[in-house]
């Protein structure tokens, strides 16, 4: 299952005086199932049991006992199936679970009860997951018209223009959640993605700076600070000397051993060096993957020329193919190499350098290869 990296919504309703222990969200989780099984008993109406159920099923979300959960909100359901909060609830277990298309089928039904902003936040994030960018930024601007001044649902505004090219605009979208929610660790990171794909590295490098400062982030994530570091490294890659990437590259292994753009560095600079057989031996962990971590267009342009060093061809051809579909801009730069073979592509699209360069591949075998 995929990790799960940040809390999804829910604006809960308030609470009779007698529930008050159980809804404390402060309290820790199974204590908190406890005290709900108490307010369940408690209870003398319809909707002041479905909301002892709802906290049950919260903490027992929190605690990973998803079955569970999903059971004990299915009984609050049946005292108040009109409830959104309950069946938004039971999509966030959805999606805890990695069943994303499980999670979007209750946030619309929570939606077909009630214009609700938590359902409308939280279906983004899932439409955005299925990298639906329209869709997901339509019910991003439905959370924001109920609350322009909703953290969570800018931070996906912004993720939704990513993904539909407006890099440019999601920008504001960032800073607003940054400045809504100061510390706001995924808005510092999603950031850095709208700069990436700007072309501003020297800017990534400075905001990740900023997110990185003792103070910024109070109680940060250390898998987003991970990956915050990583797009750092690649951000620096693009114009600081040779040395400076390579040492700041082993700062970040010390620290996460398999990061994969630290990886990355070592095995393009040992290629670099005509140490094919080490690079390839370093940059194992990139084919592995073995986290399921994020690959970037850069990763799969090392292991191809690494593959074409080595006489794999074939495997080389596949790498460069998943380079372009990351970053179709990759395909110019290849098109000027393969001109420069004499492999002249009939377009620069991914389509036509892709067809050059199986010519070339075909032709010259192990000479062809697209070194920077």
């Amino acid at each position: 299952m995929r990790r799960f990296l940040f809390a999804l919504a829910t604006l809960a309703p308030a609470a009779p005086a007698w529930a008050q222990s159980c809804i404390d969200r402060a309290a820790d989780p199974a204590t908190q199932v406890t005290l709900c099984d108490q307010a369940f008993q408690d209870a003398t109406t319809p909707e002041d049991a479905s909301l002892a159920l709802s906290y049950k099923g919260e903490a027992q979300r929190m605690l990973g006992q998803y079955d569970e959960a999903a059971a004990t909100l299915q009984q609050a359901l049946g005292y108040t199936p009109g409830s959104a909060w309950v069946w938004v609830e039971l999509g966030n277990v959805r999606y805890d679970q990695g069943d994303s298309a499980g999670a979007l089928a209750h946030y619309s039904a929570a939606l077909a009860t009630e214009d609700y902003i938590s359902a409308w936040a939280n279906r983004a994030e899932t439409w955005w997951q299925f990298r639906e960018g329209q869709r997901c930024s339509d019910d991003a601007d439905n959370a924001l018209r109920l609350d322009p001044q909703y953290a969570y649902a800018n931070e996906i505004k912004g993720r939704c223009l990513i993904d539909l090219g407006r890099a440019d605009e999601a920008l504001a979208y960032f800073d607003t959640a940054i400045a809504l929610a100061p510390g706001y660790q995924n808005a510092y990171r999603n950031k850095l993605a709208a700069l990436s794909a700007l072309g501003r590295p020297q800017d990534v490098v400075a905001v990740a700076d900023e997110a990185l400062r003792p103070g910024t982030i109070p109680d940060p994530n250390p898998a987003i600070e991970e990956d915050i570091l990583a797009r750092r490294l690649l951000a620096l890659g693009e114009y600081a000397p040779p040395a400076t990437v390579a040492t700041e590259a082993a700062a970040l292994l010390q620290r996460y051993p398999q990061n994969l753009a630290a990886v990355n560095v070592q095995g393009a600079a040992l290629l670099a060096d005509g140490k094919a057989a080490e690079a390839d031996q370093v940059t194992q962990v990139l084919r592995q993957n073995p986290d399921g971590a994020r690959m970037e267009a850069v990763y799969h342009d090392t292991l191809a020329r690494i593959d074409a060093s080595l006489g794999r061809m074939d495997d080389a051809f596949a790498n460069y193919e998943a380079a372009m579909t990351l970053d179709a801009g990759l395909s110019r730069t290849y098109a000027r190499k393969l001109s420069e073979l004499g492999f002249l592509p009939l377009s620069n699209a991914p389509a036509g350098v892709l067809t050059a360069l199986r010519r070339c591949i075909d032709v010259k075998k192990t000479a062809c290869v697209m070194s920077k």
